[in-house]
């Protein structure tokens, strides 16, 4: 497909406008310099004609003075006819010559001021002539602009193009068909589209405003070389294509993001277009959720964001995803056009202990949440305090496994305040300890991706819930203490879920009789859950609450298991990370 002549014209004629503005703005920079300093000798010119006024009035004064003391001395010889009243006439005459020789000077300036005023006036008159030079050039420039993508745009050529499609099971062989040409072609107009801005002149500048811009293609004729089921499973076609651009009057304005005036009013009349011509546009698909599922005429086009490029005409366009009431409409698309579409969760009556986990990007999901429903529970020692809950939650049935948190570290690049600090806390021999070098991969025992991350900081807690809510688009956070001790006592008022003796072999605790008491972490549902279903609300590791002074709840491995009731509580630095705290995240409904 060669580029046309006249659009190699015009391309010269951008040139030679470029020349002539290269060449004009050297003008105006020599005009610009030769106004300046003009400017600056009738600046210069304007002080010396200033002093000259200032040093005549008090010329002035001294002529003033000099005849008031020549007439005093002219009355003291009529009573002293032997007066000498020499010194005082030279004096008068002396005042009167500097006053004239001063109006002479006064006189000269004044008219090389308007001298050099004039000059200034033409340079400047000079720069104004360039600089109207110049815009004119400049809107001449943007129409050859203009003229020169128009003529690029408004080509025609031949794609070829393979598609391989799987159809749907219960299709028949002629719709297989039908849809697989019809992807092709739609393969062939993304491709003559990619070719078009790519032989533009100013491709780089055009690209960025494409999507707000329709080349309108159309598909003149088209051939299908090559069809059938190539595997038993796979039907490919092989279309040869013949396209044609027709971008409206004004395209070439937006994609070179220039204001309308500079493209020219439409043409008269239509041409007309023979029946098998058909307009190609882009369908942007758009929706609220994360990890959908976008059909258009049965076939599958991913997840949204999405454009898709169809023939004008009645599109049935399908996107779902699963827990939320999938949205389904016949479009009818003339143009370039975007779909929003906001998808709803279904109403499901929420229940207590219900379970469920929501997608993240990446095709992973995040910890799987336990619901706790509004009410009134006992709280605090001995089940003494009697708390309303007025809202909903769900909380991570588990502690923050290292698998979840290192998923987030990998998609993140965050890096802990431990690693930052080369430092986490530990305890030996129950010392509390600082140990340097450890972090969450290596918090001083062995971890699985299965164990409850440790090491982290209140801050990175936080930073990891962010990232969650932003993933998943619901909003996530670290428990107050009442909302942890609600989920950790399952509606139970002794001190540990299960009763109020806490019982060897209960919880990974401090002296809790079990493999890994006093040495390490363990496995996040190597013990027994509540009865809302959740694990680890007894020992193996602290958890860290909202609670902006520091605040965990829990117990953990290196304590005690009088530390491990519901009611306990420790304070540690939001900053602190240590190996024998984590977290668990909670997802407000």
């Amino acid at each position: 497909m060669a580029a046309p002549v006249l659009a190699e014209e015009i391309a010269s004629s951008v040139l030679a406008i470029d020349d002539a503005l290269f060449g004009k703005h050297t003008e105006l920079k020599n005009a610009t310099d030769a106004a300046k300093l003009q400017k600056a000798a009738v600046d210069n010119q304007q002080s010396e004609l200033n002093r000259l006024t200032q040093q005549a009035k008090a010329l002035d004064t001294a002529l003033k003075n000099a005849k008031t003391n020549l007439e005093r001395d002219y009355q003291k010889m009529i009573d002293e006819p032997d007066l000498d009243i020499q010194p005082t006439q030279n004096a008068y005459q002396a005042a009167w010559a500097e006053v004239k020789q001063n109006q002479v000077a006064r006189l000269d300036a004044e008219q090389k001021l308007q001298e050099m005023q004039t000059v200034l006036a033409q340079y400047q008159a000079q720069q104004q002539t360039i600089e109207q030079s110049i815009t004119l050039l400049q809107q001449d420039k943007m129409r050859a602009r203009v003229d020169r993508l128009r003529e690029e745009l408004q080509r025609s050529g031949e794609q070829k193009v393979s598609f391989t499609n799987v159809c749907n099971a219960d299709m028949t062989f002629a719709q297989c068909s039908k849809q697989t040409n019809d992807l092709a072609l739609q393969k062939a107009v993304n491709q003559f589209q990619v070719w078009l801005i790519n032989e533009s002149s100013e491709s780089n500048a055009i690209k960025p405003q494409l999507n707000n811009v329709s080349l309108n293609i159309h598909v003149l004729k088209h051939a299908i070389v090559d069809s059938g089921f190539y595997d038993g499973m796979r039907f490919r076609s092989v279309v040869n294509a013949q396209l044609e651009a027709r971008p409206a009057e004004n395209a070439p304005c937006k994609l070179l993001n220039i204001d309308s005036q500079y493209c020219f009013a439409p043409g008269e009349g239509q041409i007309d277009q023979q029946q098998q011509e058909i307009a190609w546009i882009s369908l942007s698909l758009r929706s609220n959720q994360h990890g959908d599922r976008v059909t258009v005429d049965g076939v599958n086009y991913g997840s949204t964001p999405v454009e898709v490029m169809l023939p004008v005409g009645k599109h049935l366009v399908q996107i779902e995803k699963e827990g939320f009431r999938p949205f389904q409409q016949e479009v009818n698309i003339t143009s370039d056009q975007t779909l929003r579409v906001n998808l709803h969760e279904k109403a499901n009556p929420l229940r207590a202990g219900q379970k469920f986990a929501d997608s993240v990007k990446g095709k992973v999901n995040a910890p799987e949440v336990i619901t706790i429903l509004p009410g009134e529970y006992l709280l605090s020692e001995n089940a003494s305090q009697q708390y309303n809950l007025d809202h909903a939650f769900a909380l991570s049935a588990t502690p923050v496994t290292v698998e979840q948190f290192e998923k987030f570290i990998n998609l993140s690049n965050y890096q802990t305040d431990a690693e930052l600090k080369k430092l986490c806390i530990s305890v030996n021999e129950s010392e509390v300890a600082p140990v340097s070098d450890s972090y969450w991969r290596n918090p001083g025992f062995k971890q699985g991706k299965d164990s409850p991350v440790v090491c982290v900081s209140q801050n990175d807690a936080k930073a990891y819930a962010r990232w969650l809510s932003k993933q998943t688009g619901f909003k996530y956070r670290l428990p107050t203490k009442e909302e942890w001790e609600i989920a950790a006592r399952a509606g139970s008022k002794t001190d540990y879920w299960w009763g109020s003796k806490f019982g060897a072999g209960k919880a990974n605790t401090g002296w809790g009789g079990t493999t890994w008491s006093n040495k390490s972490t363990s496995p996040v549902k190597a013990f027994t859950p509540n009865a809302l279903g959740f694990y680890d609300m007894v020992g193996n590791v602290w958890e860290w609450t909202g609670d902006s002074r520091g605040l965990a709840k829990g117990g953990a491995w290196s304590f005690s298991p009088e530390m491990a009731k519901a009611h306990s509580e420790m304070f540690v630095g939001p900053t602190t990370a240590a190996n024998y705290v984590g977290f668990r995240v909670l997802r407000e409904l």
